[in-house]
């Protein structure tokens, strides 16, 4: 299974859009609008949707920022750290009335020797295989002018206001309600939620948005719907399920008018023409990074896969399950590892897997760095810090540091020069990914229903990319 990792998710769900509607007096430059890939799919941002289209598998990333090529991963490879126009551009996004002055209170960071996270004696847990002229596959993507429509729908949806309505929902509306639901037959507790449903969204599917189309404030609905295989909730597919709604609110969302006063409240443009060349050209930007950081995704496992692992360092395993189960725990709110289990349907052997991976990955990494003599300073890595910690919104290289972790961070990094250094010997074979390429890749006869697979972003051309419709479950439960 091929995962994404805590950095690069987090880095996807921090899209910055070429608008500020979150503060009608900002206005945000084209670069802020670029940074790398996903996942993703994740649905809110409600930005990043399933499709049966590679198109819409683009509209995912477009919801995503690819300009900054230091977003980094512990089991794919990074983008070049030190992308210095994404990172000038993501400075004049967030700095205020040009005061670029560092605040007083910033932590100073930490002394640090970025080669104390390697692996040391390496050639004793692997040996490398013949890692030379890797023939691997990099997909390149055509932007159209639906990619860029789609981007300006989604900026003018980000620029929308709920208002609260006295009237019976319909279409786009938002509905707030209590919900309790029970599948028919089954020994389980009714499951409770106070939740809001996007009329159109179709969240539980065409059949429960039609029950909540003229329902009013202080309504209260009992009907049952019996799923399909295809539902994402996996105990409801083929189940019929019974429903009893009590609706709270019912909201508009009122979507400004795509014109020029739009333009000059919410952009730095004056005319549509400058805003779409804006957009088209972030979205190219944006699909360069994920062509790139999937290709030497491809790149490091066939390097694992050509390579030889005996052992591995307790610690460098403990440390790997920690990160994981961190990652898990920021989904699931919880630490518990058998609640982890549970609402991920997965097991400990499956956790296992993934921490072998990780292990295998970063012993990789070490061997090929020892290899090849390729070193980090603690001023390069700063530098790194500095340079991006604005672009990712944050005051302070410290806080940046903080949020991701030091140990994410220099790994991820690592794992960028090695895999740049394997990528300049690599056979590599670029691909326009089309239509075909994304059915063959995401429905190639797996089991759509795979439990484990719902914290997946995939955003990429992957040939082994996780099942699409657990990506949807993920999309769900994140928001």
């Amino acid at each position: 299974m091929n995962r994404k990792s805590l950095f690069v998710l987090l880095g996807l769900v921090a899209a910055v859009s070429l608008t500020a509607c979150g503060n009608n007096s900002s206005k945000v430059e084209t670069g802020a609008a670029t940074e790398a890939v996903t996942e993703a799919k994740a649905a809110d941002t409600e930005a990043i949707e399933d499709s049966d289209t590679a198109d819409e598998a683009g509209d995912e990333a477009a919801d995503t920022e690819a300009g900054d090529e230091a977003s980094a991963d512990d089991e794919t490879a990074s983008d070049d750290a030190g992308d210095e126009a994404a990172a000038d551009d993501a400075d004049e996004a967030v700095l205020v009335d040009g005061d670029e002055e560092e605040s007083e209170s910033e932590q100073p960071l930490e002394p640090v020797t970025p080669s104390d996270y390697l692996v040391k004696d390496v050639d004793q847990y692997v040996k490398l295989g013949d890692l030379e002229g890797i023939e691997i596959t990099k997909y390149t993507y055509e932007i159209t002018d639906d990619m860029v429509q789609e981007r300006i729908d989604y900026d003018l949806d980000t620029c929308s206001e709920e208002v609260e309505v006295d009237r019976a929902a319909a279409a786009n509306d938002i509905v707030y309600l209590d919900l309790t639901s029970s599948v028919q037959g089954s020994d389980e507790e009714p499951y409770v939620e106070s939740t809001y449903f996007n009329i159109g969204m179709e969240d539980y599917g065409p059949e429960f948005d039609e029950q909540l189309i003229g329902a009013k404030t202080g309504d209260h609905l009992e009907f049952s719907i019996s799923f399909d295989s295809d539902i994402w909730i996996e105990e409801w597919a083929d189940q019929t399920v019974d429903f009893t709604a009590d609706i709270t609110g019912v909201s508009e969302l009122i979507v400004p008018e795509y014109n020029e006063e739009y333009l000059a409240e919410y952009t730095d443009y004056t005319t549509k023409d400058e805003y779409e060349e804006a957009i088209r050209e972030a979205l190219v930007s944006e699909y360069e990074e994920i062509s790139y950081s999937d290709a030497i995704d491809a790149l490091l496992e066939e390097a694992v896969a050509r390579s030889e692992f005996s052992s591995y360092p307790q610690e460098l395993y403990d440390s790997c399950k920690d990160e994981l189960l961190s990652f898990y725990a920021a989904f699931a709110g919880t630490t518990d590892e058998d609640e982890i289990y549970e609402l991920f349907g997965i097991t400990e052997d499956d956790i296992r897997e993934e921490i072998e991976a990780s292990v295998n990955r970063r012993l990789l990494v070490s061997a090929i760095c020892a290899e090849n003599d390729l070193t980090m300073t603690q001023e390069e890595y700063f530098a790194y810090l500095e340079e991006n910690a604005p672009y990712y919104e944050y005051e302070s290289a410290a806080d940046f540091e903080n949020d991701y972790t030091r140990e994410t961070l220099i790994w991820s990094l690592y794992e960028s020069m090695a895999a740049d250094l394997l990528y300049g010997s690599a056979e590599v074979t670029e691909e326009v990914y089309t239509d075909e390429l994304y059915y063959e890749d995401d429905f190639s006869g797996e089991d759509l229903s795979e439990e484990g697979d719902i914290i997946e972003v995939e955003l990429d051309a992957d040939e082994d990319s996780g099942d699409e419709e657990t990506d949807t479950e993920i999309a769900v439960i994140e928001e």
